[in-house]
């Protein structure tokens, strides 16, 4: 029993080491995947697990792929070339919703 546990001990180790080298945190993983604008479904963002993500479109002006991060309640954008971003943020329900620092907020929905 104690080898069992031992060995159980060394996977759950080696499963977090592995998230965590991939750059997503368990808070993170709750933005891995697809999200579509509520305001017109049409315009995504995607958050791979790795810690890069794509939108459909230069909302931005800084262009559509990104590097991204977590800390607290925050996604911390990482764009080519510029001023990294951060902004607040909460998932609930399958709904991703952001604050901009003027205090906009937008919802997007999680595609399945």
């Amino acid at each position: 029993m104690r080898k069992y546990l031992m060995v159980l001990a060394a996977v759950a180790l080696i499963a977090g080491g592995l998230l965590v080298m991939s750059g997503c945190s368990s808070r993170d993983s709750d933005l891995v995947g697809v999200w579509a604008w509520d305001g017109d479904s049409s315009i995504t963002t995607t958050f791979n697990a790795d810690g890069t993500g794509t939108h459909s479109m230069n909302w931005t002006g800084f262009g559509t792929s990104f590097n991204w991060s977590t800390s607290g309640n925050n996604i911390i954008w990482n764009y080519p070339n510029q001023p990294r971003m951060r902004t607040e943020y909460n998932v609930s329900n399958d709904v991703w919703s952001f604050t901009m620092g003027d205090g906009t907020v937008f919802r997007y929905n999680r595609v399945r």
